[in-house]
């Protein structure tokens, strides 16, 4: 019987990732038994894989190599033992990502595998770090401009660094993006032409940063309308070197308590007047002339740098920021 090889609606395959997956238990030798009475397919190549050079136990591990030298290709083989030698000084994902490019599996299916191995090692050990790493998935070094849906497996993923790849195709990863629960989200270096506001609709979003890092955007970021462009989770946005155009569309974010948006090119911050939470807030080097009235009744703010602004006036009523211990003023030349 090859059950799972004709597994043409993905129902059984979906059965085994929900095992692997499980945080509960560690269903891998389970798994392995329906595996060896049932055959393979591209995803459970990328299972036994990541099982077999990380699965803590070695009758396991040997197991999983045992079914993939079955199935598996020679240059798959040679991948996993090669893997296997040096996966003491892996220490994420993005240290083995376009090293370990197959064409007979699914590399989000190998992450799968291996995180589950990993949590699994550290049973009854684990500190808020081990658990930080699990849910952490770094993919600034992926070499594809678009995601497989094999990323959706990742269902306890809430922290996300996106590829440093300027032509990675951020909007079609989106609806793929929105199936996880994330919470921080990382871009650099992207090509960004419009604003991403689709990662706004990401219900548990608190952290949002985009950087340029080597990219040298020639055009503004424009704020698309008659979208939502804001956030009623997000607590932090970071965004450095991006000049960003229509800012009037953008927002409201209520929950906001950290703002850092430095070389934007902004001559308004009309976009953060419903964000009364905030206590830092940076807007070093932007085309700001003036400042709104609301600043001075955001009363929560302890840290305000406005350093490197065109200002012509500032009248900032600071009778209400009773909290505010850092405030920093350097002059920009017209």
């Amino acid at each position: 019987m090859s059950f799972l090889a004709t597994d043409n609606n993905g129902e059984l395959t979906a059965q085994i990732t929900r095992l692997l997956r499980d945080e509960s238990n560690d269903n891998i030798p389970l798994l392995l038994e329906m595996i060896e009475g049932g055959g393979v397919n591209r995803r459970i190549i990328g299972y036994l894989f990541g099982i077999s050079v990380f699965h803590p136990l070695k009758a396991v591990a040997d197991k999983a190599r045992t079914l993939l030298r079955l199935h598996a290709g020679t240059e798959t083989l040679r991948q996993a033992e090669k893997l296997k030698e040096g996966a003491a000084y892996h220490y994420n994902e993005a240290e083995y990502l376009g090293k370990y490019r197959n064409p007979e599996f699914d590399i989000f299916d190998f992450i799968l595998a291996n995180k589950m191995c990993l949590w699994h090692r550290s049973a009854g050990n684990r500190s808020p770090y081990s658990d930080i790493a699990h849910r952490t998935l770094n993919l600034a070094n992926y070499p594809e401009h678009l995601f497989s849906d094999g990323l959706m497996t990742l269902g306890f993923i809430r922290y996300i660094t996106l590829p440093s790849n300027r032509n990675f195709d951020l909007d079609a990863a989106i609806p793929l993006l929105l199936e996880l629960p994330l919470e921080h989200v990382y871009l650099e270096n992207l090509k960004l032409h419009q604003f991403p506001s689709g990662l706004f609709a990401l219900p548990r979003l608190k952290l949002l940063s985009i950087r340029k890092g080597t990219y040298r955007p020639r055009e503004p970021m424009v704020v698309p309308e008659g979208v939502n462009n804001g956030s009623a989770t997000l607590e932090k946005l970071d965004i450095e070197g991006y000049p960003i155009a229509q800012t009037g569309a953008l927002g409201p974010f209520p929950a906001l308590v950290e703002a850092d948006i430095t070389r934007c090119n902004l001559d308004s911050i009309d976009f953060l007047s419903d964000s009364k939470r905030l206590s830092k807030l940076n807007l070093k080097n932007n085309l700001l002339t003036e400042l709104p009235a609301f600043l001075g009744q955001f009363s929560q703010l302890t840290w305000l740098d406005l350093s490197h602004n065109p200002f012509k006036q500032i009248n900032l009523d600071l009778s209400e920021l009773y909290l505010l211990e850092h405030l920093e003023l350097k002059w920009a030349k017209n």
